[in-house]
């Protein structure tokens, strides 16, 4: 089998929120019994399963066994270190499935925030590898390490803050008509200006919104998601790639990232191009993630991804609605794990009020600097 004879059957979603009192375990097992009950299958048919953990903010594949009753896996595979995020086991479940390593896989992606630690390097006793470089300056978060691409797009293509600001104005419109975004209030530019600087050129509302909550997905063969309740999203292609080097600050062009490799590699392989997709539910852990993404990705020109944001071409109704459940800026940082729900729920014609008008073929991606995934889904035919 090739990936165009895989499917993903079912989705599912635990609360998704700033802070519960539930642990991660809990939050993991809701959104994984979801996605099989939406899939109309049990734990006694799961054979696979993959996550990306991250960082130590969720759980591996043996605690999600344990805690279904699954009776045991033939394949799994929890994947560490610098990756595209919740893409990355998407990719590699359709694959394993379609080589015969099983027939039905879990994929699930949770967070839970460490409160007592924050964010970054800066808070390790010691730091080793590349980052004790950086932290003596006090670069040590992503935020920090993606502003100066995003300078520097600004200075070769005339980005400005308000095409940032446009970003996180139009996700915010689509997270209010999506029940699960913790973030449904709307804002206007003048409210993302108002917001806090956090690393220059990126405010707070260029920031992904962090919350505690999960997310999964069934994936198995088409032909057997035929037979399930829903109508099943194809996985077309997808392709997860690296640059030339792995340090941020040593990159040879701070204006393209790993992404436009990946999204030459899944034109590529699928065979298909950037006028076919419908929807794009594209990675925006910052709102420049976003702009290069669909650069990248080739909807628009390199250096006229601010224009193209600003005419209102990735608003619902609009050429390309994209990440039309408000994406990680207003409907949570779960790694585009939601992206890839959103995207299959648009496919069916399952979006409710954010529906996009005959969606057939989607996009998903995650990642961003020195590493990309992307995926193409349809809907089956």
């Amino acid at each position: 089998m090739t990936l165009r004879d895989i499917a993903i059957a079912g989705v599912g979603c635990s609360e998704i929120v700033r802070a519960s009192d539930r642990s991660v375990t809990a939050l993991t097992l809701d959104a994984c019994r979801a996605a099989l009950a939406d899939a109309g299958l049990g734990p006694a048919h799961v054979d696979g399963m993959a996550t990306y953990p991250g960082a130590p903010d969720s759980i591996a594949c043996f605690a999600v066994v344990e805690g279904l009753g699954i009776p045991g896996l033939r394949w799994f595979e929890d994947i560490a270190g610098w990756a595209p995020a919740a893409v990355a086991p998407v990719i590699a479940a359709a694959d394993a499935v379609a080589r015969g390593s099983c027939e039905t896989a879990l994929v699930f992606r949770s967070t839970k925030r460490n409160r007592d630690r924050p964010p970054g390097f800066a808070s390790a006793a010691r730091i080793g590898g590349d980052n004790q470089f950086r932290a003596p300056f006090g670069d040590t978060m992503t935020s920090q390490w993606l502003a100066m691409w995003a300078r520097r797009h600004m200075y070769e293509h005339g980005t400005t803050e308000e095409h940032l600001g446009h970003i996180a104005v139009t996700f915010r419109r689509h997270a209010i008509l999506n029940q699960r975004a913790p973030l449904r209030d709307p804002i206007t530019l003048e409210d993302y200006f108002a917001s806090r600087m956090v690393t220059t050129p990126f405010r707070l509302l260029d920031c992904d919104f962090p919350v505690d909550g999960a997310g999964a997905v069934v994936i198995t063969t088409l032909a057997r998601a035929r037979d399930l309740p829903h109508p099943p999203v194809q996985v077309l292609g997808g392709a997860m790639t690296t640059g030339t080097r792995p340090d941020w600050d040593q990159w040879p062009d701070l204006t393209t990232m790993a992404s436009k490799r990946c999204a030459d590699e899944l034109w590529a392989r699928t065979g298909l191009q950037p006028h076919d997709v419908n929807v794009a539910e594209i990675y925006d852990g910052f709102s420049w993630l976003a702009l290069c993404w669909l650069e990248d990705l080739g909807f628009c020109a390199k250096g006229e991804g601010g224009p193209f944001i600003a005419e209102g071409n990735i608003a619902l109704g609009s050429r390309l609605p994209t990440n039309t459940h408000g994406g990680s800026l207003s409907a949570g940082r779960l790694h585009a794990i939601t992206h890839v729900i959103e995207c299959v729920e648009q496919l069916r014609g399952a979006a409710a009020e954010r529906q996009v008008p005959g969606a057939e073929v989607g996009v998903v991606s995650a990642g961003g600097g020195t590493m990309a995934g992307a995926a193409l889904l349809a809907r089956a035919r």
